[in-house]
């Protein structure tokens, strides 16, 4: 990918969000022990 690393990191971040959405089955989920940012 040719973005600048500010940019390309939104993407990801972006691309995660619409990943958990869409894997949702609404109960509850473990902590992930990579999210440093406890985006979740």
């Amino acid at each position: 990918m040719s973005m600048e690393h500010r940019e390309r990191r939104r993407w990801c971040e972006e691309i995660s969000k619409i990943n958990r959405n869409l894997n949702d089955d609404g109960k509850e989920k473990p902590n992930n022990p990579f999210d440093v940012f406890n985006k979740r």
